[in-house]
Formats: C-alpha cells, sequence, structure tokens
C-alpha cells in the first residue's frame, strides 16, 4: 500500500471512529423516552389525562411518553422533582392548581417556586369537579349531605392537599356551616375507592375518574362544582343548583418543563401540543373522557399561574380563619 493510500485508510478510519459515537449518541437521544410526571397516585383524571397525552403526543414530538406516576405530599414531591431535573425537554410536568396553592398550605415544605422554577408548555384542559358518595348511601342529595355537615358531621375524600377539590370542599364548608372534614389521598382514584368502600361519607374529585362509576351506579353524583350545568354530565345538577353558592376557578391540567429548558426545545414542546389540541379527534376524546375543552396557549397558561400566585395566598389565608 502506497504512502498516500495508507494515510487516507487512516484518515477514514479516524474519521468514523469520531463519527460512530456522535452517530450513537443521536441515535441514542431520539429512541430515548419523555418522562411526562404526574403527581397523583394512577387511575384518577390527571392521570388518564397523562395517558391519553402519552399516545397523542409522542408520534408528534417523535419520542415515545411514559408516565410516571409520583405521588405523596400534596404533589410536592413531584413538582421538586421536575423543578431539579435537566432542563432538556426529556423530563416534563403535568400538574394542576396544587402547584400554586402548596406554597400557601404547606409553607417551607415545597423545594420550588411555582413561576420561577417551570417554564410553562400549555393548558391542556379543564374538569369539572363532582361530589359523589357510594350508590346504596342514604345520602341522595346535596341538602341530605348539608344537614349531615351540621349534625354529625361528614369525612369527604379528596385528591390531597392543595388542589382544587380540596379548596371546593373548603368553600363549601365554610358557605354551609357544620364539620366538614377533609380525607386527603394519594389520588382521585384512591379518593374513590375510599368512597366506594365506605371510608368517607363522599368525596369531590374530578369528573373524569369517575364516569364509569356513575354509570355502573356504584357511585351517585350529587352536584358538579361550578355554576353550570357540564355539557359533559348534563344529568347532574350544579352545586348552585344545589343550593350551595361558593366563589369558583377551574380545574385545569397544564405542562410544564423545568426552568432554563431551551427556546427551542419549548416552542418544539407547546407547537406540538396546539397541533394536538385542534384536532377533532383529540377534543371528541377529551369530551368522552369528561374533561372540558379551553384554551391551550403558553399565553393562556402563563395568565393562569400568575392569576393563582397573585389571588390564591390571600384566599387560602382567609379560608384557613374562617
Amino acid at each position: 500500500m502506497s504512502t498516500y493510500s495508507r494515510r487516507r485508510f487512516l484518515v477514514r478510519t479516524l474519521a468514523a471512529g469520531i463519527a460512530a459515537p456522535l452517530l450513537s449518541g443521536r441515535l441514542v437521544h431520539a429512541a430515548s423516552a419523555t418522562r411526562l410526571v404526574v403527581p397523583l397516585a394512577p387511575g384518577g383524571a390527571m392521570d388518564l389525562l397523562g395517558r391519553y397525552l402519552g399516545e397523542v403526543l409522542a408520534p408528534v414530538w417523535q419520542t415515545s411518553l411514559v408516565v410516571e406516576n409520583r405521588p405523596g405530599a400534596g404533589g410536592n414531591i413531584a413538582y421538586g422533582y421536575v423543578a431539579g431535573a435537566p432542563a432538556d425537554g426529556a423530563t416534563l410536568l403535568l400538574s394542576g392548581s396544587a402547584l400554586v396553592a402548596n406554597m400557601t398550605l404547606m409553607p417551607g415544605m415545597g423545594n420550588y417556586d411555582p413561576i420561577e422554577s417551570f417554564t410553562p408548555i400549555g393548558l391542556v384542559a379543564t374538569s369539572p369537579l363532582v361530589i359523589v358518595v357510594r350508590g346504596e348511601s342514604p345520602v341522595r342529595t346535596l341538602a341530605d349531605l348539608v344537614a349531615q355537615a351540621r349534625g354529625d358531621g361528614v369525612n369527604v375524600g379528596t385528591p390531597g392537599f392543595g388542589n382544587e377539590p380540596h379548596l371546593a370542599l373548603l368553600k363549601i364548608g365554610r358557605a354551609q356551616g357544620g364539620q366538614w372534614r377533609s380525607i386527603p389521598y394519594k389520588g382521585a382514584a384512591p379518593a374513590t375507592v375510599g368512597a366506594l368502600a365506605g371510608e368517607t361519607d363522599a368525596a369531590i374529585v374530578a369528573l373524569p375518574g369517575v364516569m364509569s362509576h356513575l354509570a355502573s351506579g356504584k357511585l351517585r353524583a350529587l352536584a358538579v362544582v361550578q355554576a353550570r350545568r357540564s355539557a359533559v354530565a348534563p344529568e347532574v345538577p350544579s352545586l348552585v343548583e344545589a343550593g350551595t353558592e361558593i366563589p369558583f376557578s377551574p380545574s385545569w391540567f397544564g405542562l410544564l418543563a423545568p426552568a432554563g429548558t431551551p427556546a427551542d426545545v419549548v416552542a418544539r414542546l407547546t407547537t406540538g401540543l396546539q397541533a394536538v389540541a385542534a384536532r377533532p379527534d383529540f377534543q371528541a376524546r377529551l369530551t368522552a373522557l369528561g374533561f372540558e375543552l379551553t384554551d391551550s396557549s403558553q399565553a393562556a397558561f402563563q395568565r393562569q399561574l400568575r392569576s393563582d400566585v397573585s389571588t390564591m395566598p390571600a384566599f387560602l389565608k382567609a379560608l384557613e380563619h374562617a
């Protein structure tokens, strides 16, 4: 082999040796999964939504999307975990308003800031809350439950602290009086099981997690916790119709990434989410699951977070001293 040929051979070999790990790195990155962290136990509304998002967003984002449930401490375990994760778009959070409320309800326990620790991707959906009792319960209406609360008191299961179901219970108790004892569970599914098993007198959860139990008669819905009936459960009276008026706020579900995630990564995620949210099949599936559609833009989510941060602490402190 000539000197020139040997040099060409060495150059090609060296180039291949350098390119192989680079190519391998690209393949590994492309094949790696994106983790979608859910702060509640499997089986509830947020978990159902997360798993459906995993199905529809994975091909759009060109990654596999794995739901990772990290319940505990009212969601703080999951929030702190995602806040401290690498800001590369490979770890995302699906959350509700407990992300904000916990800063007031559990001061010093959250290793994150709801604004500074995350980059919003977009809102996904809202969901009506519903007050349910087991099918054989003697409680037939919300008025019956109010009467029981004013007597011996009622135990009401909620999916943890600081989320909209827990806040709704505090508001109802303040409006109606009596003893409304919150029994926190690590998610809507355990709270639902508690109501089914008679561990609690009732539960307040997001509607999607109990749709099948309402259809089978194992649970009875007393009211949806909003001013109007829900289009996804029009047979259930609203809280106002059932005789209770409280300040209402949407029970929202949104996607977030760790703060510092590169702008191009965030743009890819937000664009993909909005493309999916505009699809009729996605909208129909959300409605069938019991969710309601909302503005999925990043700007709408930023407004919601800022609104919650500015209004929720004073409201929660007022409830604590009511």
